[in-house]
């Protein structure tokens, strides 16, 4: 399955939705990040592409985590869009955030995929449920999932794959064991829009 993780905005999750998504999913890790994340086995597409390279629109199992350039699609979003099964547009819950999560969704609709909604890294729930509401009101009732404000896209990023799949194993990290939990069931619903679950 193809997963496109995109936003019109910086800041708002991107990169990590798109790395704990494709560790979850067994996917390849894609990005057009000038500064992707240290990590083994991602790939990096060149900013001046204007299209994905075919052997990698061709893979099975990929998650492409795609900035965009001002209030304009880098053209490679729109070529990931065109092929991929499911569209994700992470979100902050500041008006800002909102505002260009309305925008990609407007960009993208055209592609005819199913698009989801996360928002993400907050820790207040009535701000959570203020941007959510806003969100329906604007685009209807469309998934949208929310995931708070955690440590462990940081702990992802800093110590790597192999310590992400071996987390559910180390007690003194039990913590997080709740959060993972909560994530994989994220990323396991967005499988299922996309017509894989």
């Amino acid at each position: 399955m193809k997963y496109l993780v995109t936003s019109i905005k910086g800041g708002v999750g991107k990169s990590s939705i798109g790395l704990n998504l494709a560790m979850r999913t067994g996917s390849q890790y894609i990005t057009n990040d000038i500064t992707p994340p240290a990590i083994e086995d991602v790939i990096q597409i060149p900013i001046n592409k204007k299209k994905i390279p075919a052997d990698l629109a061709q893979l099975e199992n990929a998650v492409f985590d795609l900035g965009a350039l001002s209030t304009l699609l880098d053209p490679k979003i729109a070529h990931a869009a065109s092929f991929c099964d499911v569209i994700i547009i992470p979100t902050r819950t500041d008006a800002r955030s909102v505002a260009a999560t309305l925008k990609t969704y407007e960009l993208l609709q055209d592609a005819g995929k199913p698009i989801v909604i996360i928002i993400n890294h907050f820790t207040d729930e009535r701000k959570r449920d203020t941007a959510r509401d806003r969100l329906w009101s604007a685009l209807g009732r469309i998934p949208i999932f929310s995931m708070k404000n955690t440590t462990l896209f940081d702990r992802v990023s800093a110590d790597g794959i192999d310590w992400y799949l071996n987390v559910l194993n180390i007690w003194a990290l039990h913590t997080l064991h709740k959060t993972i939990h909560k994530h994989n069931d994220i990323y396991d619903r967005i499988t299922a829009i996309g017509g894989r679950g």
